[in-house]
């Protein structure tokens, strides 16, 4: 039997070739690191060359005037693969001397944090070409020229065989720099071909590194290549600074959101601010029981972007249309910045990564997509510890911390698109409601369909037409749910809501008997097709439960005369109907009225306000700390004929801030709510001439909101 012995693990140097291949996955985001290198090196500009040397031969360049390199940190640093020397240095200080008018010298020092700590800078260079030159120039040493080959990772059998040849020189390139130092790094033989496309891609990628809402006159980047006559600098355009939506506000160390929403349409200036207290409701049910990522600060501007939107912005800051949705575009999204540098998104398919644009068509109500937004979080080292990188820097490491701050992100937005949809109600719409509707008809896709089917088309050219079908109406059908919203607050629901929901019925029956069809020749069809149909029947009943939300209204028969109901035989039935689904509060019912009082107002109709305010009730008395967990139904006749009927409750309550929002279309607290209850409420009551209102403070510790009715006559 062989006696154990140690075998040393050996690591080939073409694996770190690969490896540093899969950690840099795209080259603009090299790119970017290298120019954050430069960031970190307190460099006050950044150049960026894309040249061709005398042979005509490609290389690209990143200059700056930083702090530059000795010889210790490219050997400590640069030759030392995944180095903790950032780590170790998270802050750097620079020196700067300037002479005043009487001549005497003056010596500041500022400090700045760095961005990177997992010391894979250098791969970026190996992703972009083969070889790399160093030039360099530190106050504290000569300036020096390193040279290194990446195929020699691919050549040697050893890492130590792979070497950085250094050398001084006499020239120092950087002496007109402020100090005399500086680094430039020089890449030959590039791996891919820069054409004018990837350039526009890469100043856009670059146009979000630094946070476009802070004038940093510390910073500059800039860019030359053969498609420009003169360097690019890349920054913000002015239109950013100038949203007609905007929401700010910092989060503390308790999780405690303080917010400050503006709306500025140039005519006139809204604003408003609140609170959010930390709950696991409104956040989220994850792993931690406490909020843990820490304080932060953020801003989050947003445009409307409907043609007649468009059309008002071009005409009030004489900007191109075609260029508004360009601005927006290059920073669209929610941007994540660490100490004032971009850490999220990376890249392009990364900008939604909140999955706004998937709340936005699966949710109802007034949703803001990722293109009508730009917004940053700011965030730092020291207050996010929690808050990580992925090695990739491409994401956020997906821990608690992070789920947590996703969360907390996510209720920021809904206030915002709250705030905003109450001030879109005031909009006029300039198109009727038949010219939305109209191209709904499902009538051209039934017949082709069916043409098919008889034909005995293949399977590809069905799904065509129903593919063409889904993506005309998608732009319709956003501008119907817009159009509902305003209908909702400005003219009368339950008319509107009838001619909608007539439409919107007869088109889902002729939907549904399309499917019905297809589904005959289901043995004809393969796995992906049935899929199709499988969905388009999942999507049939969807709509069929929204518009189930509004039958109080379009089923209503307002031509009966006689829409009466024993008031006190109703709200009791109704308070059974809302103990059947085991509530854990106690509902109180006290009057002081004639048994058999009559109002006018039929019973179901009656039954869905009252069911409405439990509801409600229920849902913020469980999310209250209050241990009385009560709700309290009163009744009393008024002088005038009618009666006034009061639910209250012990919950968390309504602030006279909120008190007119909540009457909103699409205004809702509720994480799955559609913002429609309290609006399907008022219509009702003021179809009998009667008001809903909110007491401020409430009868209890909670909410109590008011409603009358007409008593019957004689």
């Amino acid at each position: 039997m062989l006696k154990p012995i140690d075998i040393p693990i050996k690591i080939h140097p073409r694996a770190l070739s690969a490896f540093g291949e899969d950690l840099i996955t795209n080259d603009n985001i090299a790119i970017i690191e290298l120019v954050k290198n430069s960031y970190d090196a307190y460099a006050l500009k950044t150049e960026i060359i894309f040249g061709s040397d005398e042979q005509g031969k490609s290389y690209i360049e990143i200059k700056d005037d930083g702090c530059g390199m000795t010889r210790e940190i490219i050997e400590s640093a640069w030759a030392t693969i995944a180095t903790s020397y950032k780590k170790s240095k998270p802050f750097i200080t620079r020196r700067f001397t300037s002479i005043d008018s009487n001549g005497n010298e003056h010596t500041e020092e500022r400090t700045r944090i760095v961005s990177g700590n997992k010391g894979l800078g250098r791969f970026s260079a190996a992703r972009l070409g083969h070889e790399m030159c160093i030039v360099t120039k530190h106050r504290d040493d000569e300036c020096i020229s390193a040279y290194f080959d990446w195929r020699s990772f691919d050549e040697a059998t050893a890492i130590s065989d792979c070497r950085i040849s250094l050398s001084y020189q006499t020239e120092n390139v950087f002496a007109d720099n402020i100090n005399g130092t500086g680094t430039s790094i020089i890449i030959k033989a590039l791996r891919s071909e820069w054409k004018e496309d990837e350039i526009n891609a890469l100043i856009s990628e670059l146009s979000r590194l630094i946070n476009p809402f802070e004038n940093l006159s510390d910073f500059s980047i800039t860019l030359k290549s053969r498609y420009f006559d003169d360097a690019i600098e890349i920054k913000p355009h002015s239109f950013i600074n100038r949203p007609i939506y905007k929401i700010s506000g910092q989060v503390n160390d308790s999780g405690e959101v303080s917010w400050v929403y503006a709306n500025d349409t140039g005519d006139k200036t809204r604003k408003s601010e609140g609170i959010i207290q930390w709950n696991q409701e409104n956040y989220g049910k994850i792993a931690l029981q406490k909020y843990a990522c820490g304080k932060f600060s953020f801003e989050i501007r947003a445009w409307d972007l409907d043609p007649e939107s468009i059309s008002s912005l071009h005409g009030r800051f004489n900007i191109e249309k075609r260029q508004i949705r360009n601005y927006i575009s290059q920073y669209k999204g929610l941007s994540v910045y660490r100490d004032n540098v971009l850490v999220l998104p990376k890249s392009e398919s990364a900008r939604d990564w909140l999955g706004l644009d998937a709340k936005r068509i699966s949710k109802v109500g007034d949703r803001l997509s990722t293109s009508q937004i730009v917004g940053i979080i700011n965030i730092s080292n020291e207050n996010n510890p929690g808050i990580k990188d992925t090695t990739d820097r491409e994401k956020l490491a997906d821990t608690p911390e992070y789920r947590q701050f996703e969360n907390v992100i996510l209720s920021i937005i809904s206030t915002l698109q709250n705030e905003r949809t109450s001030d879109r109600t005031t909009q006029t719409p300039k198109t009727t409601l038949t010219d939305i509707i109209a191209p709904l008809s499902s009538k051209a896709l039934v017949e082709d369909v069916e043409r098919a089917i008889d034909e005995g088309q293949p399977t590809e050219q069905i799904l065509s037409y129903v593919q063409k079908y889904d993506a005309q109406n998608e732009d319709q059908l956003n501008k119907l749910n817009d159009r509902l919203v305003y209908y909702a607050q400005t003219a009368s629901l339950g008319s509107v809501a009838s001619v909608i929901m007539h439409e919107i019925l007869t088109g889902m029956t002729t939907i549904k008997r399309f499917l019905n069809k297809a589904q005959n020749y289901n043995d004809y069809y393969d796995d992906r097709t049935r899929k199709y149909l499988d969905d388009a029947n999942t999507s049939h009943k969807r709509l069929l439960d929204v518009t189930a939300s509004f039958s109080p209204l379009y089923r209503r028969d307002l031509r009966k005369k006689d829409n009466y109901c024993n008031l006190l035989e109703c709200v009791r039935k109704s308070i059974r109907l809302i103990k059947a689904k085991k509530i854990s509060c106690d509902i109180k019912f006290l009057y002081d009225i004639d048994q058999n009082i009559v109002v006018q107002m039929a019973e179901g109709e009656l039954q869905t306000v009252l069911i409405n305010f439990f509801d409600n009730a229920c849902y913020w008395i469980k999310e209250s700390k209050n241990s009385d967990k009560r709700i309290v139904v009163s009744v009393k006749k008024l002088e005038n004929g009618r009666i006034e009927i009061t639910v209250s409750d012990t919950g968390t309550g309504v602030s006279a801030e909120n008190a007119e929002k909540i009457f909103v279309p699409g205004v809702t607290g509720k994480p799955k709510g559609i913002g429609m209850g309290l609006v399907i409420v008022t219509e009702l009551v003021n179809a009998y001439h009667g008001k809903v209102g909110l007491k401020i403070p409430g009868d209890m510790s909670g909410a109590s909101f008011v409603f009358d009715l007409p008593l019957r006559k004689g």
